[in-house]
């Protein structure tokens, strides 16, 4: 298999599932749950530091995101069929779970309840669910999660030559189909998630950054308490965006 290789998949209703692999074929599997207002592109980022850790990366784009078509969901846990879906039509048994940012609730959702085909659980920066505290977000951040009120590090991250126009094309690609997909994420992350935290018994580990304010590090706490046994990092002056320079070590962890 090729470093880079996309595939559609289909439901049982014909719709398509549009999906990002990166990496090679006989490589450890993760599943990579992309953030909100982003597309399966963004697992590319992590391609590098997956070739060194011999890990494949599979990365579908949510219902109506990128080029997934559009599928009706009342609950961040419906989507685990989606990603059931995906691991069955590529035959992979068992499977590590990274979610990013708007992405960690889906990862967590998988954890929940494809236990016995989990070897472990990382989320970086993850979005804590309607009922958490807010204090420190960046006005208008719990709704948007995009660029208003970034640190300086942050700015500084995304300034690094290519970076900027990798992240303006993965948000581009996220409503290549319009804004039906992400409006679809922002319903099912501010609602009743469908599942218990609690209930999540594979080894979790959570990174945040210090100086997220786009998702306070509080959400990270928060999680880490919930899921028995959840191994919490702290980066220390690392915001939303900078954390992901990290790659190598937020990969490292959810090998298991």
């Amino acid at each position: 298999m090729r470093q880079h290789e996309g595939m559609e998949l289909r439901r049982g209703d014909g719709s398509v599932i549009r999906v990002e692999v990166v990496g090679e074929r006989d490589a450890a599997p993760v599943l990579f749950c992309h953030g909100l207002a982003d597309s399966r592109l963004s697992a590319c980022w992590f391609g590098p530091a997956a070739a060194e850790l011999g890990l494949r990366l599979i990365a579908p784009d949510r219902p109506g995101t990128g080029g997934s078509d559009p599928h009706r969901l009342s609950r961040v846990a419906d989507w685990v069929e989606d990603a059931r879906l995906v691991l069955d039509a590529l035959r992979v048994d068992a499977v590590a779970l990274l979610g990013v940012s708007g992405g960690g609730p889906f990862a967590a959702a998988c954890a929940a309840a494809l236990d016995g085909r989990v070897r472990g659980l990382t989320l970086v920066s993850p979005l804590g669910p309607p009922g958490w505290p807010t204090h420190g977000m960046a006005p208008g951040e719990r709704l948007s999660l995009v660029l208003a009120g970034l640190p300086d590090i942050d700015n500084r991250a995304l300034g690094q030559p290519g970076t900027r126009e990798s992240f303006l094309l993965n948000y581009t690609e996220a409503f290549r189909r319009g804004s039906w997909g992400v409006a679809q994420d922002l319903r099912v992350l501010t609602r009743p998630w469908g599942y218990d935290l609690g209930s999540i018994s594979v080894p979790a580990t959570i990174h945040h950054g210090d100086a997220d304010t786009t998702v306070p590090l509080q959400h990270a706490r928060l999680f880490a308490e919930a899921i028995p046994g959840a191994r919490l990092q702290i980066h220390h002056g690392q915001g939303h965006f900078s954390i992901l320079a990290a790659a190598r070590e937020l990969l490292a962890t959810p090998t298991g």
